[in-house]
């Protein structure tokens, strides 16, 4: 047997027991993101392979640019001990951005108050919904002043599921800055339909700069006085 031959033997033989293991865990029918475990092997599976596929064919994909305070909505998968798992939303911390990157540095955001967390009250959420509420006024004063559109109905349907979706997820926001990790692109989810605001709306400079205040603190040895000189 040549040496290539027992390389690929050994090669699946990981993945084997790596299968194996997976099992077990799943068996366990452990809760939080345990449950998530086999939906995301096959959603980072698929990743993967689109990965290699465009790498056989020589394919350098180009990537939505993001600005820096986005909103997005991430799957942050199955993470090690305290990572961050799951779909959470997000905010990108990137001062700058091109269609060849394909990572950005987010910070993730939760509904969960801890003292390791950064309160960030309402403000995001809310800030959306403010903006789909203003373009649902927008599309009944145009309706007042000129002949009915033909799509406006369904774009009144699809801004109302928009809203009651973040509606839902008003509840106060949270940074975890201990978390603040980089990201593919490709973890960022499709927005519900074409007028969903997340991955273009922007959090407040209000926001940010809670957020840049709490980075210095937390991170480096900088005096916030000095910072703003």
């Amino acid at each position: 047997m040549d040496v290539e031959t027992q390389e690929k033997i050994i090669e699946k033989i990981k993945l084997d027991k790596a299968y194996i293991n997976y099992h077990k865990i799943i068996d366990k029918n452990l809760p939080y993101k345990f449950a998530y475990l086999d939906e995301w092997m096959l959603k980072k599976s698929k990743k993967l392979m689109y990965e290699t596929e465009n790498i056989e064919n020589n394919i350098i994909a180009d990537y939505r640019v993001y600005k820096r305070g986005t909103l997005i909505k991430a799957d942050f998968g199955v993470g090690l001990g305290s990572e961050m798992s799951q779909v959470h939303f997000a905010i990108v911390l990137n001062k700058f951005d091109n269609k060849k990157n394909n990572v950005l540095t987010v910070i993730p955001l939760t509904s969960k108050k801890s003292k390791y967390n950064l309160d960030l009250g309402i403000l995001v959420i809310a800030t959306l919904i403010d903006k789909l509420k203003a373009e649902m006024l927008k599309i009944g004063i145009l309706e007042e002043h000129q002949k009915m559109q033909p799509n406006s109905e369904s774009k009144i349907k699809k801004l109302n599921t928009l809203i009651n979706y973040y509606r839902s997820n008003i509840k106060n926001t949270y940074a975890c800055v201990s978390l603040i990790t980089t990201i593919s692109k490709t973890r960022i989810l499709q927005p519900i339909n074409e007028f969903d605001i997340i991955g273009r709306e922007k959090c407040s400079n209000e926001i940010m700069d809670k957020i840049d205040n709490e980075i210095l603190h937390r991170f480096t040895k900088k005096d916030l006085t000095e910072v703003k000189k």
